[in-house]
């Protein structure tokens, strides 16, 4: 079972990944270029993890 604090860094985590999408599909490209590194890193962290 994971501790609380790990816990909650895969939530947010989570959360940082699922909105990082949401506003890659409702805003212009070039406005959120600056959040797609963030993005994978995010998602890369999240599948070892589960993994």
């Amino acid at each position: 079972m994971a501790d609380g604090w790990e816990t909650l860094s895969v939530l947010i985590a989570v959360e940082f990944v699922v909105m990082a999408a949401v506003v890659a599909i409702l805003v212009p490209l070039d406005a959120v270029v600056w959040v797609f590194p963030l993005f994978v890193v995010f998602l890369l962290s999240l599948y070892a993890y589960w993994s």
